[in-house]
């Protein structure tokens, strides 16, 4: 039997709802209550995220103490996130430090050797690492991190990394990097020194910028 003109549109407002529900709960009721992509790298000392919103920034930052919030590049060319998350992290306290890599973990490995000088300096810790996604900067990042520290091997460390969204097939790009600069980085970050890879865009970290006070009305 056909169905009526009227129960069809009924029928397609309530897809139409419940879709919706389902949109606003994955990007925004679930995007504050739960950290994207999160994990703990050294329990009481480091932990990664993807891109976090203000009220799940203060989520992690209050559930483990963090001082210190490296950011692998997640608002380059969005400068209003940018403004926000600096903000954000003033406001609880935090330092932030960014760093621009590229999405796909490639970028100027220059890049991760100032980030992981950051990390592992015990009076930055504890450290909450994070990009866009949390998949790939990230990924690079902690792998390094897991290596220099706790000499985990990178080939163990790119398969934990398959629990944090990324995906060998959908970025090839990742793990010929590590293979090529992992080395370069090891020694740079022990020794002190710079990498030079012209191949890449001039190494650029960003000083944070503060929040603009309040303007102040002259006194009479």
């Amino acid at each position: 039997m056909a169905i009526s003109h009227r129960k069809l549109a009924i029928v397609v407002l309530v897809a139409t709802l419940l879709g919706a529900g389902g949109w606003v709960l994955r990007f925004g009721v679930r995007d504050n209550v739960l950290p994207r992509n999160y994990g703990v790298v050294d329990e009481g000392h480091v932990y990664r995220t993807g891109r976090l919103t203000p009220a799940a920034t203060e989520t992690v930052v209050k559930r483990h103490g963090i001082k210190t919030i490296i950011d692998l590049g997640a608002y380059e060319g969005i400068p209003d996130d940018e403004r926000l998350a600096q903000r954000t992290a003033e406001s609880l306290g935090v330092k932030r430090h960014v760093f621009t890599l590229d999405g796909d973990g490639t970028g100027h490995p220059m890049g991760y050797v100032e980030a992981l000088r950051l990390i592992t300096d015990p009076a930055n810790q504890p450290v909450l690492i994070h990009c866009a996604a949390g998949a790939q900067r990230t990924t690079v990042c902690v792998m390094m991190y897991e290596k220099l520290v706790n000499n985990v091997p990178l080939e163990e460390t790119l398969k934990v990394s398959m629990d944090h969204k990324h995906d060998p097939k959908d970025n090839p790009k990742l793990w010929p990097y590590v293979q090529r600069w992992a080395a370069e980085i090891e020694r740079a970050y022990r020794d002190g020194g710079v990498i030079d890879a012209p191949e890449f865009r001039p190494y650029r970290p960003v000083a944070p910028k503060p929040a603009t006070p309040a303007p102040t009305t002259p006194a009479p």
